[in-house]
This record gives C-alpha cells, structure tokens and sequence, in this order.
C-alpha cells in the first residue's frame, strides 16, 4: 500500500506557506509555520536552494520560491491531459464495440466533439473534432444533461430551440425532460435517427477531473439494433471504468 514520503509532503507545504505568506520567509518564520526545528528547515530550503526552487535575499537573507517552479508548471499545462484519456477511451469503447466512438464537451447550449476514433467498418459515420452539433437531438447531447444538477438542466433546456433534424427528433420539452429521466435511471442515453436518418447512438457521461465529458458509441440503425445489448454493456463497464460508478 502506498505510504506518504515526509520529505517530499514538507516541500509541498513549504511552497503553500510562501504562497500563502506572498514575501520572502526567514528560516525561523518558515520552521514555525511548519512545525520543524530550526535546523530540520534548513536543510530543507538548502536542499531546495541547491534544485533551483528557492533563492536567498543577498542582505535580508529571507528565502524566496524563484520562477523555476513556474516555468515548470506552464510547460506541464501546455499539454492537456485530457486528450490522452480521450485518446485512451475512445480506443477501447471501439476495439470492444467495433463502432466509431466519440467524446464530446458542453460548449454553450451546444455539444463540441472533443474526439473521434473510426470504426473499421467500410459503413460508418464520423464527425471531425471541433464539429458543434444539438443537445436534443444527440445522445452525447442528453448524456451531458442528464450529468447536470435538475436546476441547470431545467434552465438549459428551457432555452433550446429544438428545431427538427428528422421526423423523430424530440420537439416537446416534457418529452425530451422524461427521456433524460429515462437515461439517467438506466445509466444510458440513446438517439435513434433523431439527428440524422440512418444513424443510432448511445453515450454515457459525467465528470472526469470536474470536467463534464460525455462518450457515445455511433453507426448505422441496423447494426445497433443487431448489436444494441453488447453495445449497452460495453459503455456500462465504461461508465464504471470512466467515472467510477
């Protein structure tokens, strides 16, 4: 079983306490704040001064983080974590499935697709990353509804247009609440050809990091009413496996 490493918990909290403090530290005001002796603290920020993490005043000779720490950060941001899990899910939900898979982010009363991996099949549908599509009429769409509290829900869906892609499109807003309701007591979303003729979808969806991200698996009507069970079981072990219930 894991254990904590006190050394590596007391830098961690060295570097609260001069972010909290927002000034040069002496080594006595940062023993205190840590609960250390004197000399434990020194050889803490020795040890830090010696990485590149800490520097000391030339007449105070207070102690001070330097942007090394920063610089660190910025380049671990500037890769965003969660393409690789959506690199990572959308590869098994299709291996499993054998449909194209796609992820997608609320991006105002709208669903941006965030990722897509193809099915081998020579008949499949695919949407580019960055391509914006409906709330109502997807199932990524009532997924990410249906993840919302019922208050933000309720206002969202209050302010959808709910124009009519097909003929089976949901334009009622008590009909689109009770399927969304229906969704959330299966654990599942599904869109039969109500976004496009010709095309079912199911997804799933929840927060992952505080990020609300929703999955669906997405092909032709007539290979998913063949397949639609094992197509419901494979996002169900996902929905666990993603978000932990």
């Amino acid at each position: 079983m894991p254990q904590l490493v006190p050394a590596a918990n007391r830098v961690l909290q060295a570097l609260e306490v001069f972010a909290q403090e927002g000034r040069p530290l002496s080594n006595s005001e940062l023993a205190r704040r840590l609960e250390l002796a004197d000399s434990s603290c020194s050889d803490l920020l020795y040890t830090m001064r010696e990485a590149g993490y800490v520097m000391r005043t030339p007449k105070g000779r207070a102690f001070y983080p330097t942007s090394k720490l920063a610089d660190l950060a910025q380049r671990i941001m500037s890769f965003d974590p969660m393409n690789l899990v959506a690199s990572e899910a959308l590869q098994m939900l299709t291996s499993r499935s054998g449909e194209t898979s796609m992820c997608g982010v609320l991006d105002g009363s709208r669903v941006k697709i965030f990722a897509c991996q193809e099915s081998p099949e020579a008949l499949r549908y695919v949407l580019r990353p960055g391509t914006v599509v409906d709330l109502h009429n997807t199932a990524l769409g009532k997924a990410l509804l249906g993840s919302m509290s019922a208050s933000t829900r309720g206002t969202l869906i209050d302010s959808l247009d709910l124009d009519a892609t097909t003929a089976t499109t949901l334009t009622d807003r008590d009909a689109l609440r009770s399927e969304i309701e229906t969704g959330m007591t299966k654990h599942y979303f599904v869109a039969n050809e109500e976004g496009g003729k010709g095309i079912f979808a199911l997804a799933i969806a929840g927060k992952i990091n505080d990020q609300l991200i929703g999955f669906s698996l997405v092909g032709p009507v007539h290979r998913f009413k063949e397949n639609f069970d094992k197509h419901v079981e494979v996002l169900l072990e996902a929905r666990a496996d993603f978000f932990g219930r």
